[in-house]
């Protein structure tokens, strides 16, 4: 299914020389959203930069939409990473860690830019960041059967508590306001989902302030993040996660209209 259109301002052409000036006005951690269905020369112009193995991965996905979206994410995150370092998108290296959080690797692992991909049926959430470690996530609202199970299982005490407080109608976005929360810290730090969820704690209830309010000591202090709410596209949540106290977020929608020869 296609998303609804970005509610975010359409990206410039000289959006990273904008968030690199040092200026204390202008963002330096960029959050850029894309919708991953598009029009086959497009998509043809961001097949033209993956590399093998990428290739390989993609023919591996049984329906043309999830092949096609992957392409069009992969191709994306090479393309603005490309910019940021002026490079060719296709020269790109990268590096896995255990839980498979990719990063710049070659001649490329000590340029200190840091980035994260996430997408969620046909939108894609890329956050580019100069000053620290970035995560992001995002997550098409939508009706759970088994969302208090769920909770019950695998959230802290607290959040169980809250959730259970929560009406009926209003559970499917709490409930991703908990998961995308979490998880965007989890992918910042590299962390495997299936081992911490319980041990992070996030604000989710509507009238709350998106916040990181528990960690376990072996993943530092909650002061040194700092977690925001995204909200790309109608009927989305998505967040935020940024360990720099300089970082200054700024929201932008791709557009097909922006050329490819940054």
């Amino acid at each position: 299914m296609a998303c609804e259109p970005i509610n975010w301002p359409h990206l410039s052409a000289d959006w990273w020389s904008n968030g690199s000036t040092g200026s204390t006005a202008r963002p330096n951690l960029h959050v850029i959203s894309i919708s991953l269905d598009v029009s086959t020369e497009v998509l043809s112009r961001f097949k033209s930069v993956l590399s093998d193995s990428e290739l390989e991965r993609a023919a591996r996905f049984h329906f043309e939409h999830h092949r096609n979206r992957y392409i069009v994410g992969r191709g994306f995150m090479r393309k603005m990473l490309g910019r940021c370092l002026g490079v060719q998108p296709a020269d790109l290296q990268f590096v896995y860690g255990s839980h498979g959080k990719p990063e710049l690797g070659g001649v490329f692992a000590g340029t200190g830019l840091h980035f994260n991909l996430a997408h969620s049926e046909g939108l894609g959430v890329l956050a580019l960041s100069s000053v620290g470690m970035v995560g992001v996530d995002v997550e098409q609202v939508r009706p759970i059967e088994d969302m208090d199970a769920l909770v019950n299982r695998f959230f802290s005490r607290r959040e169980k508590t809250a959730f259970q407080t929560v009406p009926k109608t209003e559970k499917p976005p709490a409930f991703f306001n908990l998961w995308t929360r979490k998880e965007a810290f989890l992918k910042a730090v590299g962390t495997g989902i299936s081992h911490s969820l319980d041990q992070v704690e996030v604000s989710f209830l509507q009238q709350e302030r998106a916040e990181l309010l528990h960690l376990p000591p072996q993943m530092g202090k909650t002061t040194d993040w700092h977690l925001h709410e995204l909200a790309p596209v109608t009927g989305y949540v998505g967040a935020l996660i940024a360990s720099s106290q300089s970082a200054k977020p700024g929201c932008w929608a791709w557009t097909p209209e922006l050329s490819f020869d940054f």
